[in-house]
């Protein structure tokens, strides 16, 4: 079993979060980071951070402020301030420079699962320079009428009705007993429904807001699009890396059949039936050496 250690650490404003630290903190690669997905709890990618740590990769997994282990003990959700942006600019922000500092490394690889990848996109520049590259893994830009049938078929009912009336009623967004997304502080799910309600998602939502930290991504991006995917089309990356006009990007669409798998998803690449392929692949996609 890899080595694990809890790494608590602080964003800006002083809020406590909690990461998890896997394999030595000295090694010749620069260390990787797991930013997860919306209301995708960092316990979720263990398997995947424990199999790359036993490649010899120093990598941490950490949960943005109000969710998994960085919920503070009684804390309730609806007690939770923070938005989109908070999440990026404070809590992505102090991951990166947690991980920085508990490993001696100017930069970190960054492994951006869904929302992940918008993390690294909208956390600034003082950021994204500590950025060496973004393995983007199922992202994509958020405007409901680009997702993939099975999502935008749900999109209504959650984005023009859901959201909009059960979050301010309850303080925060009962996602989990819905079965939409998971449970989200009241600030994120309306700032996200509202981006996601937007031809143009976030930065057409609220360009001042957006625009100029996107214009400042200078980080090469590898993005893995899959064919299967039940929320994010191909297009909706394609949308996201244009997002990022000064990141150099490539995409690649990869369907089961290449993995030697019947379903991948929006969220298999990590399950553990992808050890053969997939992640060998992703490894060699985000090109540690060097």
């Amino acid at each position: 079993m890899t080595q694990s250690t809890q790494i608590p650490f602080h964003a800006a404003d002083g809020t406590p979060l909690m990461g998890t630290l896997f394999g030595c903190t000295i090694g010749e690669t620069r260390p990787v980071l797991i930013a997860g997905g919306l209301g995708i709890a960092q316990r979720f990618y263990l398997p995947f951070a424990q199999w790359l740590a036993a490649q010899g990769h120093r990598v941490m997994t950490f949960d943005v402020r109000g969710m998994g282990a960085s919920r503070l003990p009684g804390q309730q959700l609806r007690d939770v301030q923070a938005d989109m942006l908070t999440w990026a600019q404070q809590d992505f922000a102090a991951a990166v420079q947690t991980l920085c500092q508990q490993t001696d490394a100017d930069q970190v690889v960054v492994i951006g699962h869904s929302l992940g990848a918008h993390h690294a996109a909208m956390a600034g520049m003082p950021t994204q320079s500590r950025i060496a590259k973004l393995l983007s893994v199922a992202a994509g830009s958020g405007y409901w009428r680009d997702w993939a049938a099975p999502s935008r078929n749900k999109a209504p009912l959650m984005l023009h009705l859901a959201g909009p009336l059960l979050t301010p009623l309850l303080g925060y967004f009962p996602g989990k007993r819905l079965g939409m997304v998971g449970d989200l502080p009241a600030g994120v799910m309306l700032q996200w429904s509202r981006w996601c309600r937007h031809p143009e998602f976030a930065w057409g939502a609220e360009p001042e807001k957006l625009m100029p930290v996107l214009q400042t991504a200078r980080y090469p991006i590898h993005a893995l699009s899959f064919s299967d995917d039940d929320a994010m089309t191909v297009e909706c990356t394609r949308k996201l890396l244009a997002a990022t006009p000064h990141a150099p990007a490539h995409l690649e669409v990869i369907t089961p059949q290449q993995m030697g798998v019947t379903r991948i998803g929006h969220v298999g690449t990590f399950r553990r039936d992808m050890e053969p392929t997939l992640w060998p692949h992703m490894v060699q996609c985000m090109a540690l050496a060097g």
